[in-house]
């Protein structure tokens, strides 16, 4: 049996995931584990990583190769996202990387981040063959995909990141009513545009992937502590988006932190994602979200095994 790791460096979160390959081909999940760093923190103004925030990264790194390393042999594939990919010194990080931890980071560019998410959403989704649209909300921006028969028909990606977001719109929490309807007006403005780029033909299925959307997947069902079972496959009506963004808009951070559901780290972000969660399904006219627990960590996993099985490697 063969064992492969992917670690996903987000703008917001790291996170990683450990399988192994059974003798019949089929995979199964060994570990996993995840860890707030906002790497991308200020990059959207400074375009920079900031050093505290690439100091607490390496850390996590280092952790997370370690617990890697426990499954020798093991390959390990790691990709950075937004953040890492907009940063005018994404090199220094990357070479501390190397040289410190023995990792090599593979910056991808949204397209890939697009494919490799729709691979990770569509591995266990019923009905993956109909039409599907799919978002990804990261920390620096959000992918959406249109796909039918597993195959991808349209692609965008966006701005549309929940660290972004919140440094741009939201300063004060409980939510002052002036910044959320800028913030409501502009995530409007640019889901009607891309709305028209993914209009070639109408979706059966809307599924939303990472921490947003399992948040308020948890909140819904009070699932704590968090069980990716329970989250997985769950639905999410606008209503009830609604009315959960509703209440949190009118706590404040100390008493979002005290929600357990609420991962520390995510209690000012939440907003922002959840808007964008709701003006989605406002935009794109649905009433029914399906949540999705795998996205692009998978889909990193099953492109890394397709290469080895190119390659002829075991």
């Amino acid at each position: 049996m063969s064992k492969i790791a992917s670690i996903d460096i987000g703008t917001n979160t790291v996170r990683m995931l450990v399988f192994e390959t059974e003798p019949g081909g089929e995979l199964r999940e060994i570990g996993q584990e995840r860890a707030i760093t906002r790497l991308g923190e200020g990059v959207g103004t400074r375009r920079r990583l900031l050093e505290h925030r690439m100091q607490g990264t390496l850390s996590v790194l280092a952790a997370f190769r370690d617990r890697c390393r426990e499954h020798e042999p093991i390959t390990i594939r790691a990709v950075a996202t937004s953040a890492v990919r907009e940063a005018d010194n994404r090199d220094d990080f990357l070479n501390r990387v190397r040289v410190e931890l023995g990792l090599e980071i593979e910056v991808i560019p949204w397209e890939d981040e697009a494919r490799l998410m729709i691979e990770g959403v569509l591995w266990h989704l019923p009905d993956a063959e109909k039409a599907v649209l799919a978002f990804d909300i990261g920390g620096g921006s959000t992918e959406f995909i249109l796909a039918r028969n597993r195959e991808i028909a349209a692609a965008t990606g966006t701005l549309l990141g929940t660290v972004r977001l919140t440094e741009k719109f939201i300063f004060h929490h409980p939510i002052v009513e002036k910044e959320y309807r800028a913030l409501e007006e502009h995530l409007r403005r640019e889901l009607n545009l891309i709305k028209e780029e993914l209009s070639a033909f109408p979706f059966e299925i809307l599924v939303g992937t990472a921490g947003t959307v399992t948040t308020l997947a948890a909140i819904d069902g009070g699932v704590f502590p968090y069980d990716p079972e329970k989250v997985h496959g769950r639905m999410l009506s606008l209503d009830r988006v609604e009315k959960i963004l509703a209440d949190l808009k009118g706590k404040s951070l100390e008493e979002r932190v005290a929600m357990k559901t609420i991962e520390k780290g995510r209690e000012d972000l939440i907003i922002a994602g959840s808007a964008l969660v709701l003006e989605i399904m406002r935009v794109f006219e649905c009433d029914l979200l399906t949540v999705s627990e795998y996205g692009l960590r998978e889909g990193i996993v099953l492109d890394a095994m397709k290469r080895k099985k190119l390659s002829g490697t075991r």
